[in-house]
């Protein structure tokens, strides 16, 4: 396996600290979960997500086969078994027998299928994670895979470089629409042909009965990507820049922010080279707007971000203005 890029993946798996979880799937489940959350360049704050099947006895002592799935807003990194929302299995599947549904109809079905009161909201991607016919199911939104999808030849690239292995579905909106495109087009599918989908413009799929294996298939496949991109000399194209630091500047922008915000905030300065470089090309109006590499903004951050100039009171009240208006 090879690791390439500057923020490369490696398995975290130690032998030692998940041997007293094997015979618990659930922990295992945990386990794995925070391996992927402890890697920035897999998964932003809140995004991603996964889940395990398993089959458990209900309060009557009956059978019930049940899809664990991770919380929507969840962090990966510090989440436990209370993170992960119990859903029956056969609800879910269920669903995909319906023509369409809305996020709202949605939502209250996923509720019905909750199996603890107090569990948190179900991720809206948990139809998805029902009808891969897997036990460990894991998504991230990882940086590498996603700076090769969203170019224009990225169908052409994800297949030179993972070609049939791995199942490559355009962009469809997550929730119902996405289930139910990929139910339609694996009907007639081996599964166990796939190391993973990709999912173009969101992420990243892999699978297995294994919580190991599911897990490492992530690394190398992103690790197939980061090696692709150092290829193709994408990290030679990044533009860099020195630190032209403006505290004055900076207290100007905390200002109005904390005025729109109603509340006092911090602000917090990035000062690497890349992110000087970026802030600094005379093209970063344009590109700067052309929206996050995945839909981890619907969790976490605005469609767009706040590009100041000479007068940062001006600036952030006309972006809280634009904002409200699409919200």
């Amino acid at each position: 396996m090879q690791h390439v890029s500057k923020d490369d993946v490696d398995s975290l798996w130690e032998d030692q600290k998940a041997k007293p979880y094997l015979n618990d799937p659930l922990q295992l489940r945990v386990y794995t979960s925070q391996l992927l959350g402890r890697e920035p360049a897999l998964v932003l704050r809140g995004g991603g997500n996964t889940s395990l099947k398993m089959e458990i006895r209900d309060w009557f002592g009956e059978s019930e086969y049940v899809l664990y799935v991770k919380g929507s807003g969840k962090d990966l990194a510090c989440i436990d078994a209370e993170g992960f929302t119990p859903l029956k299995l056969e609800v879910l599947q269920r669903m995909l027998m319906l023509e369409c549904l809305t996020d709202t109809e949605l939502l209250d079905i996923q509720k019905t299928a909750m199996m603890r009161a107090n569990a948190p909201e179900p991720s809206v991607e948990a139809i998805l994670h029902a009808i891969i016919p897997f036990k460990y199911v894991d998504h991230t939104h990882a940086d590498a895979v996603l700076t090769i999808t969203n170019t224009v030849r990225g169908v052409e690239s994800i297949r030179k470089i993972y070609g049939d292995r791995v199942l490559i579905v355009p962009y469809v909106k997550p929730g119902f629409v996405l289930a139910k495109k990929i139910h339609q087009i694996t009907k007639n599918l081996n599964w166990k042909t796939l190391d993973g989908l990709i999912l173009m413009h969101h992420g990243i799929f892999t699978f297995h009965d294994d919580a190991r294996e599911c897990y490492e298939k992530m690394i190398y496949l992103v690790s197939e990507a980061e090696a692709y991109l150092l290829l193709e000399g994408a990290w030679d194209s990044i533009a860099t820049a020195p630190v032209r630091e403006n505290l004055a500047h900076l207290a100007r922008i905390r200002y109005a922010v904390s005025k729109a915000k109603g509340g006092a905030m911090l602000a917090m300065q990035d000062n690497s080279p890349e992110a000087c470089g970026f802030a600094s090309r005379p093209d970063i109006k344009t590109i700067a707007i052309q929206g996050p590499l995945t839909p981890d903004h619907v969790i976490h951050t605005k469609r767009i971000p706040l590009i100041v100039e000479e007068n940062p009171e001006d600036d952030v009240l006309h972006f809280v203005e634009a904002y409200e208006a699409y919200f």
